[in-house]
């Protein structure tokens, strides 16, 4: 078989531009630091790298919600927090209110305090987050949820949802709250509470009003139409107890008479209401309203409970999701070849196809010179 001139330079030529080709792609490898550029450099790997990398970007997305996730629920956590810390002070002063050594003018001086606690906590209800969304509207994240009417009650707007974010695959997570349920719920309006214990502290306590209580309670009959009068018969048995030594030979019974009365005379005050104005009215309802304040501060505690256990919850999938984009990481550089033996094996292929390409060239340039002429003489 003859080999003509021209077949020669076009088989050499062939090849050393299929020898150049490879070295670009090789060099655009090295320089990616990534064995599979295109799809079809390794179909299989790249379809399944194309699967790996729509997950890791769920993932990612994920990621970002729980961060808005821990964002807004950190709001709604320090405003309950807020709450907690005002409804406690508020306690402590319905306790401050009750003391009776307390003047009509420091009683009143505590309602103005309480009055600007009232703001306080219309302002902790109506809180809004980085996005300027209220937390406590539930679904009507738009709209402020709490608002007094003309006669100073405060009314509701939002409703009973939550917003929620989709924190994981297979976890939505709500992020706020419905006020209604934290302010006015468990059977406790926080701020119906509140401006009744302003208005009981505005009520001046008189003599003539503890008076005419003491003389209604002396002559209160329980149970109705007993004719029995507990209280009167305490103090009468208690009268007689005092009187008595306790050497007597009747102590004893006097004792366990004063003591019995004492048991009626508690069930029949518990039964009547005191006048208004009376130190008793005020103590009362006092009283009444410390069990209502530990109701509220319980049902936040609650709340803040629930949001806590969520914060937590956030930080265990935040840590899975890392461990997760770790492993998908790792997934892609194996699949597309960007490990350090890969990235090692293309420069050695590399370095290696260009001696060839070298060596080719100085073989071309060798056997394109011979001629028949170069041998006549």
């Amino acid at each position: 078989m003859r080999i003509s001139t021209q077949m020669m330079y076009q088989i050499s030529n062939g090849d050393m531009t299929k020898m150049q080709s490879d070295i670009v792609k090789l060099n655009q490898q090295v320089t990616a630091q990534q064995r599979v550029l295109l799809p079809s450099d390794d179909p299989v790997a790249a379809a399944r790298a194309l699967d790996v990398t729509q997950s890791q970007e769920l993932n990612a997305q994920y990621a970002i919600n729980r961060k808005n996730a821990s964002s807004s629920l950190a709001q709604v956590q320090a405003t309950l927090t807020s709450t907690t810390e005002m409804l406690t002070s508020l306690k402590s002063n319905v306790i401050k209110a009750g003391n009776a050594s307390f003047t009509n003018t420091e009683r009143i001086n505590l309602a103005t305090e309480l009055k600007g606690n009232f703001q306080e906590l219309l302002g902790y209800a109506n809180a809004t987050d980085g996005n300027g969304n209220y937390v406590f509207s539930g679904f009507k994240s738009t709209t402020q949820p709490f608002s007094l009417d003309g006669n100073g009650n405060v009314n509701y707007s939002g409703d009973q949802g939550s917003m929620t974010l989709q924190v994981d695959s297979s976890r939505q997570m709500d992020i706020s709250a419905s006020g209604q349920s934290i302010f006015q719920g468990g059977g406790q309006d926080m701020f119906q509470t509140m401006n009744n214990i302003i208005g009981l502290m505005s009520i001046p306590v008189t003599e003539a009003a503890n008076l005419a209580d003491e003389a209604a309670a002396n002559t209160f009959e329980y149970p109705t139409g007993s004719g029995s009068f507990p209280i009167q018969e305490y103090k009468d048995a208690q009268a007689a107890l005092d009187a008595a030594k306790p050497d007597d030979a009747n102590y004893g019974t006097l004792f366990s008479t004063a003591a019995a009365a004492k048991l009626k005379a508690d069930a029949a005050d518990a039964a009547r209401t005191p006048l208004a104005g009376s130190q008793a009215s005020l103590t009362r309802n006092l009283q009444k309203f410390n069990t209502q304040i530990d109701t509220m501060i319980n049902n936040v505690g609650s709340a803040s409970a629930s949001v806590g256990a969520r914060q937590n919850e956030l930080d265990t999938l935040d840590a899975a999701g890392k461990v997760k984009d770790e492993s998908y990481s790792q997934t892609l550089n194996n699949l597309l070849g960007r490990n350090t033996e890969d990235v090692t094996q293309l420069i050695s292929q590399y370095s290696l196809s260009t001696q060839y390409l070298q060596a080719a060239q100085k073989v071309f340039v060798t056997t394109s010179s011979l001629s028949l002429l170069n041998y006549l003489k």
